[in-house]
């Protein structure tokens, strides 16, 4: 079942979508998957109770899309810091329900100014989350990156381990950050961190003993990933945020960042895709 409620103003859609495979919420404003937990599991997405739904501001938490650019647009710095997907209301374009009991949701954005391309999301919902964010009617060559900025909820950020990064060069922007141990990466106060080049097939997955599980991401045009948390000092500025909620999440995300040096020319489509997998280990 898929219906459209209101709880943050009329401005502001959400999808919520209830089927025996799982629970999820999605907003219209941002394309933005707030919630989703298949059934029989803890919530996979975190989304921050301090959240602002203020149109114009991107909304903490869930998974926030950086597109058509990713950090500041060097065309002209006076745009929006990761794109306008963000704080852009989507029409939602279709819903399907797939033979396997699995939610297709199809949301759509037309050109936000001139010049800029259409964006269009697929995002499917059951045992298995998969979101694909397509690039399409390219009207000139243009520079291009993009991410899926997803908030991964943990046990205690501190006390996960991530795999599948340990070969990948990385540039680390967190002024402030500490030793990490690396080999399984375990995170530890702020980190800021882009991996590239990270080879498409390479799995990356977050190992969370305390919750018994561990949760997976495939990417498919991506060829980098970022691996994001504040640290609780810089939590604690947050007004969107908070100290007391920095450790329930962390952040890795699938990305086609600037140093990928991507360039679309008129008429091409590209698609970024996200797949998330819940395993159980007792």
């Amino acid at each position: 079942m898929v219906t459209t409620e209101y709880p943050h103003g009329r401005d502001f859609p959400i999808l919520r979508i209830s089927t025996e495979l799982c629970e999820a919420e999605i907003s219209l404003y941002g394309a933005q998957v707030l919630q989703w937990t298949p059934t029989g599991q803890l919530p996979v997405i975190f989304m921050s109770p301090k959240a602002k739904f203020a149109q114009g501001k991107a909304l903490r938490g869930g998974i926030p899309l950086c597109w058509p650019w990713f950090g500041k647009n060097t065309e002209d710095p006076s745009q929006p810091s990761h794109g306008v997907a963000r704080i852009s209301t989507w029409q939602h374009a279709g819903t399907e329900e797939l033979e396997d009991g699995t939610v297709r949701i199809i949301l759509a954005l037309p050109p936000a100014q001139e010049l800029m391309p259409s964006g269009a999301v697929i995002i499917e919902l059951g045992r298995e989350l998969q979101i694909s964010l397509l690039t399409l009617d390219v009207q000139r060559s243009m520079p291009f990156s993009a991410a899926m900025h997803t908030y991964f909820a943990v046990s205690d950020y501190e006390q996960v381990a991530i795999t599948g990064l340990e070969e990948c060069d990385f540039t680390e922007f967190a002024e402030d950050a500490v030793a990490h141990c690396e080999d399984p990466l375990i995170p530890a106060g702020h980190i800021d961190r882009i991996y590239h080049p990270v080879a498409e097939e390479q799995e990356i997955t977050i190992h969370d003993p305390a919750w018994e599980r561990s949760i997976r991401i495939c990417r498919a045009g991506s060829g980098s990933a970022v691996v994001w948390n504040p640290g609780k000092a810089l939590a604690a500025e947050m007004g969107d945020l908070g100290e007391e909620a920095a450790c329930g999440f962390l952040a890795v995300e699938t990305t086609a960042v600037p140093a990928e040096n991507l360039m679309l020319r008129c008429g091409e489509t590209h698609t970024l895709t996200t797949r998330i997998q819940v395993i159980s280990v007792n």
